[in-house]
């Protein structure tokens, strides 16, 4: 949720910026690319707290899948062992 909040908020300052842009009598072309340069700088100050609650959602979740994977190995590597794994005079 928070990815579109974010990409939302990008698209309006951009299009902000090129509404600014234009109202100044900008040929469309050169307010579009002044809009993604000046859309850029305000992004990265004004959507800070955002991006890095994303980048923060973003790697709890990796966290969680790697901590799945490793307990999934574990199982697998318990099941192999089998019942006498432990065992040493089995061995």
């Amino acid at each position: 949720m928070i990815a579109v909040r974010y990409t939302l908020m990008r698209l309006l300052i951009f299009f902000g910026c090129f509404a600014l842009l234009l109202l100044l009598d900008i040929s469309w072309m050169w307010a579009a690319v002044g809009a993604m340069a000046l859309s850029m700088v305000a992004s990265y100050f004004l959507l800070a707290r955002d991006r890095e609650a994303m980048a923060a959602g973003l790697e709890r979740r990796i966290e969680e899948r790697s901590a799945r994977r490793q307990e999934k190995i574990e199982a697998e590597r318990t099941a192999e062992d089998g019942p006498f794994a432990e065992d040493e005079d089995y061995r």
